[in-house]
């Protein structure tokens, strides 16, 4: 797997999640995303992390494990339509923010007891 080449679209401020591309480790994920736009760390056919930016806008980034030998771990789906959905529900929180929210078809929803 090469970088992961961002196309001009994928920077549409109307865009709904969407997994643009795949890198073989962490330090290869481009460090400025589209506010939509996650990125799959695989290697060797074995999923490890999803990558993308907080939908809060608050600057940091959220690492979730694909890899369901290690706890926790979470699932992504890419649909046909491109769409990306996770499961469980994100839950960041760092002792001042928390920013709990469902990726549902790209889009997010938020949960009620997020709070920043």
């Amino acid at each position: 797997m090469a970088g992961v080449n961002i196309r001009w679209w994928y920077w549409l401020p109307f865009r709904r999640m969407s997994c643009i591309g795949a890198v073989e480790s962490a330090d290869e994920i481009p460090e400025k995303l589209p506010k939509s736009a996650a990125v799959i760390v695989a290697s060797h056919g074995y999923l490890k992390w999803l990558a993308f930016d907080c939908p809060c806008r608050g600057g940091h980034r959220i690492l979730l494990n694909l890899d369901h030998a290690r706890s926790p771990s979470w699932t992504a789906i890419q649909k046909k339509d491109g769409y990306l959905s996770v499961s469980p529900s994100v839950n960041y929180y760092d002792g001042n923010r928390r920013c709990h929210y469902f990726v549902r078809e790209g889009k997010i929803i938020w949960s009620g007891d997020t709070f920043q």
